[in-house]
């Protein structure tokens, strides 16, 4: 009977882990990715089709592309409120999102017009 050589073996999951520890630039990615899902979620009907997260500036605001200036002028009045549902989602990636920021020109691009 042949001898079985057993030898370590990194799984998926490991290496992946090493990949990001030293990937910054994909650590923020998929943080970015990840609030970005949650969106529909914290804002909820009918704003979650009617604006969508674009970007961010810095680590603290969030850009979100809004269909109408009716749309921006409502999301506004809640931009409180929007922060604090977001927070159970943001604070476990260490993210301190303090602001965003409205914008209509931004909605053609995240349409894909």
């Amino acid at each position: 009977m042949d001898k079985i050589l057993y030898t370590d073996f990194e799984g998926i999951d490991d290496l992946l882990s090493d990949f990001l520890k030293n990937n910054s630039m994909l650590q923020k990615a998929m943080k970015r990715s990840t609030i970005w899902k949650f969106w529909a979620k914290v804002v909820g009907k009918p704003f979650d089709t009617k604006s969508k997260p674009y970007g961010m500036i810095g680590a603290h605001t969030m850009i979100i592309a809004c269909e109408s200036s009716a749309v921006v002028q409502e999301l506004t009045m809640r931009k409180k409120q929007i922060i604090k549902k977001y927070k159970p989602y943001v604070e476990p990636l260490k993210i301190d999102l303090r602001d965003l920021v409205f914008d209509v020109k931004k909605w053609s691009s995240v349409q894909g017009g």
